[in-house]
């Protein structure tokens, strides 16, 4: 992964994928979205988690393919009275991300030398998504297009992807 543009420094943290729907969907009514929370969870409850789930229940309805969520706990330099330091923040997410199908922690913006504005986090999660399911493609040999999964060509780099994350 590389450094997020409009951030300095970075750190490099993979976002994880494990929850990430296994591939884009191909009927080209239903628009891919991941749902991304920003914020102290100091401490996470479980209206985070529910808001996850009614996001992505009306999401659905609305047409949309939801392909994941992720709660980005805010880096230590945000300064909040009484912040927990990240690595328990982080710890707490996990576990209350344990049970869900759809939520996972990105640990970057927590990771992050100074405190992150929330469009620089969007776009570092934009990023590996879309890097995500452009290997994801590459491995199956198949790139998404809109009507339907052509076979992959030899260079791959250049040929557009109609479907965005």
């Amino acid at each position: 992964m590389t450094a997020m543009r409009g951030s300095s420094a970075s750190t490099d943290v993979p976002l994880p994928a494990d929850k990430l729907s296994p591939s884009l969907p191909l009927d080209v009514d239903e628009k891919p979205v991941v749902l991304v929370n920003c914020g102290s969870f100091n401490p996470p409850t479980i209206m985070h988690l529910r808001m996850f789930d009614v996001a992505a229940q009306v999401l659905r309805k609305a047409g949309h393919a939801v392909l994941g969520g992720y709660a980005s706990p805010v880096n230590d330099a945000y300064h909040k009275p009484g912040l927990l330091p990240s690595q328990h923040r982080i710890a707490m997410c996990q576990l209350a991300a344990a049970e869900s199908d759809l939520v996972m922690v990105d640990t970057w913006e927590a990771a992050q030398a100074q405190a992150q504005r929330s469009l620089i986090v969007l776009q570092h999660v934009q990023h590996a998504v879309r890097e995500h399911y452009s290997d994801v493609s590459r491995s199956h040999q198949q790139v998404p297009t809109a009507g339907g999964t052509s076979k992959h060509p030899q260079n791959s780099a250049s040929q557009p992807v109609s479907r965005q994350v």
